[in-house]
């Protein structure tokens, strides 16, 4: 065990508390294309103490039943906070079933998991934590390891005024999460203004990408490009992963999985809910002939003209959303 580094986790804290910003009307419109505000819990404030004790968990090993893996390994800062994996690798090798989403602005989202199984990060943390697939661990066995570590009774104290609590596990690491942000990709200087911040293949595909043709901004839109709803895009015509209806236990809900945000699309490779399509032109292949068409397909999927040049220009709007922050950082 290795106690984190308190430059890193200083560096992470301010990276995440400057990029969170409020600049949304009632009905969530966006008036500015500024990043809208993070809300933390009125019994989990942001505070330094919170995010440092979460990013020291963040980081911990002992998370895991054979202590081989943490959070972050399958969240990794260089691949965009993924694992770029079909499907994440837990412990003694176990692979789980769906592939690894980015934490780029979870603290946006209004449930989490592909399938909507949590309603809150605090909720969240525990998932992994007892999936066999995972972690594997029960929580009362996690907090005794970790209350060995000096360190983070030290850290939960100063964060708390308490030790470790598996609440307090739960809470710290979601706070943590919630500063993990993305904003400064060269579109987003685009839309504040600097029309030279992207190539003019980039804006035609912006333009593609909004057009009534693709109409791709219908479910990819606002500033996170997700409107979090549950969709089946026709990744296949029989699905062995019923996707939303495992917790709805609607029929109607099968294959459906939370529309997942483009930020940072150029580095969460592969793509869909099991990894399944390896690059960005099999994704839009997808789309142009209209999915695979199983019975609860979106009717919004019903397949687009694209020439080759077209087709360069969408490539290239994707890669404007890459914060190239990620790819100087080695963690």
């Amino acid at each position: 065990m290795t106690k984190p580094s308190i430059l890193s986790i200083v560096l992470l804290i301010l990276i995440g508390i400057s990029l969170i910003s409020l600049d949304t009307d009632s009905t969530g419109k966006i008036e500015k294309w500024e990043m809208p505000e993070v809300i933390f819990p009125e019994d989990n404030p942001l505070t330094n103490e919170s995010v440092e004790l979460g990013s020291a968990l963040f980081s911990e090993r002992l998370f895991s039943k054979d202590t081989s893996i943490s959070c972050q390994t399958c969240h990794a800062t260089f691949m965009a906070l993924t694992d770029q994996l079909a499907v994440g690798e837990g412990v003694f090798g176990r692979q789980v079933t769906r592939n690894t989403p980015t934490l780029n602005n979870v603290g946006l989202h209004p449930y989490f998991m592909k399938d909507g199984k949590f309603n809150t990060l605090e909720e969240q943390v525990l998932g992994p934590i007892k999936d066999h697939r995972e972690f594997d661990i029960e929580p009362e066995e996690l907090l005794t390891r970790l209350k060995t570590v000096s360190y983070l009774n030290d850290m939960s104290l100063k964060a708390y005024d308490s030790e470790l609590t598996i609440e307090i596990i739960q809470k710290a690491v979601a706070n943590f999460e919630r500063i993990l942000v993305s904003k400064n990709t060269p579109f987003d200087a685009f839309m504040k203004g600097d029309r030279t911040a992207i190539s003019k293949s980039a804006i035609n595909g912006y333009e593609l990408f909004k057009s009534k043709e693709l109409n791709c901004i219908e479910c990819h839109s606002g500033f996170d490009f997700s409107d979090y709803s549950f969709q089946n895009n026709g990744t296949y015509k029989v699905y062995a992963d019923s996707g939303r209806a495992l917790i709805t236990m609607d029929k109607t809900d099968i294959g459906k999985f939370k529309v997942p945000t483009l930020r940072n699309i150029n580095l969460t490779f592969p793509y869909m809910h099991d990894g399944s399509y390896k690059s960005l032109e099999d994704v839009i292949e997808n789309y142009r002939l209209g999915g695979k068409k199983p019975e609860t397909q979106s009717s919004l999927i019903s397949g687009f003209k694209l020439t080759p040049k077209e087709r360069q220009n969408l490539l290239d709007f994707f890669s404007s959303l890459t914060e190239y922050r990620f790819l100087d950082s080695e963690d």
